[in-house]
């Protein structure tokens, strides 16, 4: 059908008969006739199966597929245990049982004292104790025989316990000058010498555990609800940097911090060979969340105005359609869909901004199926 413009353009008769016409140019007069012949043409004459409307955008179809929540965060090891060995005792030290950076077992004797006296002790408390023995033995025979009062058992039995308390003593302040460590791990260096006085106070050398080390890190308060030990954790160190170590979180910490509104988390790492070494900084890969069926569209797809955020689901009539969303994690490019979307719907990737409610829409090539094309006809030339 014509438009009106069309018809008043196609009709014959002259817009000012008085006027005197102009005689135009023979291949002026040629395309004039042209065109006016296929703008006059009629409206039965347009190409069949042809789209009103029609747009040429970009689709997907949606599949549920696994979504992990990972963050990556800076964090530092620590040993699983650190203690710097100090003396119970004073003394002069005797010997150095250990080389500096070597791995040793709990209750291995790392230091030794001088215990000239200590021994001393524990052979006069021994000396005592067998006296009291022989005493105590004598005086349960003579009252047997009612030779000897209770009395004076009594006394005997008594004196026998404080001799054999005093040998504990004495064995215990022997064991006192043998420094030991008190579990498995690696000392570092040793801070003092053989010879030099020891005081309760001074520092002897640093043990520390290390078949396993502590990741400590922490997170804003918004993930307060979704960190829980067992989380696992992914990290890279300088050292290694194409490799990952894996743990996981066994420490949430019940409060924030004041001043940062930050939780702090520990995780267990382990650390066969130890290759890693505590103090080293390391970055963290966190799994906060996961699940299984999530559907993912591309940030593309999205639009937001003041009636919120909508994507266009495309129909089997090709028709697309506004449909509101809630939107959860954005992760590489895209986002999660919580809401207003099933698995198998079609919607717009690319071309949004072309669209209104009904719009008829065409799929566009792909990039490789056009690239494929485009070989197949170098081929064929």
């Amino acid at each position: 059908m014509r438009s009106p413009e069309a018809a008043l353009a196609c009709s014959s008769a002259p817009a000012h008969p008085s006027r005197p016409r102009r005689r135009l140019p023979t291949f002026a007069l040629a395309a004039l006739f042209a065109g006016g012949a296929a703008a006059c043409g009629g409206g039965d004459d347009a190409p069949a199966g042809a789209w009103q409307g029609e747009e040429t955008v970009e689709l997907v179809t949606l599949a549920p597929e696994e979504l992990r929540h990972v963050v990556e965060i800076p964090g530092q090891l620590e040993s699983e245990y650190t203690v710097e060995v100090r003396s119970e005792v004073e003394g002069i030290v005797a010997s150095i049982d250990f080389s500096e950076g070597q791995q040793v077992e709990a209750g291995r004797v790392l230091f030794r004292l001088r215990d000239d006296e200590q021994r001393a002790r524990l052979q006069e408390a021994e000396a005592q104790l067998a006296l009291a023995v022989e005493v105590h033995r004598r005086t349960q025979e003579l009252a047997q025989r009612n030779v000897s009062s209770a009395a004076q058992l009594d006394r005997a039995s008594a004196e026998l316990g404080v001799a054999r308390a005093r040998v504990e003593i004495a064995r215990v302040e022997l064991e006192k000058t043998r420094i030991r460590a008190p579990y498995a791990g690696v000392v570092g260096a040793r801070l003092v010498s053989a010879g030099e006085r020891v005081l309760e106070d001074t520092r002897l050398v640093q043990l520390d555990a290390i078949d396993r080390l502590q990741l400590v890190f922490s997170l804003p308060e918004v993930s307060v609800g979704v960190v829980h030990p067992g989380v696992p954790v992914s990290i890279r160190v300088a050292p290694y940097p194409d490799e990952r170590f894996t743990g996981e979180v066994f420490f949430v910490s019940p409060t924030l911090d004041p001043e940062g509104r930050r939780l702090v988390l520990k995780a267990w790492i382990p650390n066969p060979g130890g290759r890693l070494r505590p103090g080293l900084f390391a970055t963290i890969e966190a799994e906060i969340e996961r699940r299984p069926d999530a559907l993912l569209v591309p940030e593309s797809s999205l639009v937001h105005d003041l009636d919120g955020t909508h994507v266009w689901r495309v129909g089997e009539d090709r028709k697309a359609e506004r449909v509101p969303v809630d939107v959860g994690l954005h992760v590489d490019g895209r986002v999660e869909v919580r809401g207003g979307l099933r698995p198998g719907d079609v919607i717009v990737r690319a071309g949004t901004h072309k669209l209104q409610p009904g719009s008829v829409v065409k799929a566009a090539e792909s990039p490789s199926a056009h690239a494929a094309d485009t070989e197949a006809q170098g081929r064929d030339s």
